[in-house]
Order: structure tokens, then C-alpha cells, then sequence
């Protein structure tokens, strides 16, 4: 597939992302889902159903100002390879929080 340029745009509408958010903003802190709207305060992503591997779930909202990281693809990277690796990132980051969360408890 020919790489589409993508300039200085950061996020788009249509493009996906697994969006790492800062610690106790949602009950998760990785969602995955592809881009549906978006303004200078927030995003709103159609959540992907791990089954189908398409953005069939939920709509989740978000403020910018509680986004940690992104995972993004864009039109020029592989949608099946980022969905591997947007899996792996959600479970990688959910098990850092959970271990994070075990440091804090006394003992």
C-alpha cells in the first residue's frame, strides 16, 4: 500500500488509536478505538470489539487534557499489525497499573 502523507497533522478523524490515559481518569487506562470526532478539548473514539477487530462498540469520550499517550495509526500503517500491537499495549499498560497499585498497598 502506498504511504499516505500525513503532514503535521497529529490525530484525525478516521485514523485509530490506543489512547493511555493519566492514572484514575476511567476504569481502564488503555482504550482502543478508531477516531469518530475530535475538537481542541476532547476525542471521541468508537471502542473496537476484540472479536471482530472492528470499531463496533461503545463511543468513549475523553478530555485531551487526561491523555497520557496514543498509539496511532494512521492511513500509511498497517490497520491488522497495529490492532496486534494496540492489543498488546492495552494489556502491557493495564498490567503496569495493576503492578503499580500492588506497590502502593502496605504490607
Amino acid at each position: 500500500m502506498p504511504e499516505k502523507k500525513t503532514g503535521n497533522v497529529v490525530l484525525k478523524v478516521g485514523w485509530w488509536v490506543a489512547l493511555t490515559l493519566k492514572p484514575n481518569v476511567a476504569p481502564l487506562r488503555c482504550y482502543v478505538g478508531q477516531i469518530q470526532a475530535m475538537d481542541a478539548e476532547s476525542i471521541r473514539i468508537t471502542l473496537v470489539d476484540w472479536f471482530s477487530g472492528m470499531a463496533v462498540g461503545w463511543d468513549f469520550f475523553v478530555p485531551r487534557a487526561n491523555i497520557e499517550s496514543a498509539l496511532v495509526c494512521t492511513p500509511g500503517h498497517d490497520l491488522k499489525a497495529f490492532g496486534e500491537a494496540a492489543g498488546k499495549w492495552q494489556d502491557r499498560v493495564e498490567k503496569l497499573g495493576k503492578e503499580g497499585e500492588q506497590e502502593k498497598q502496605p504490607e
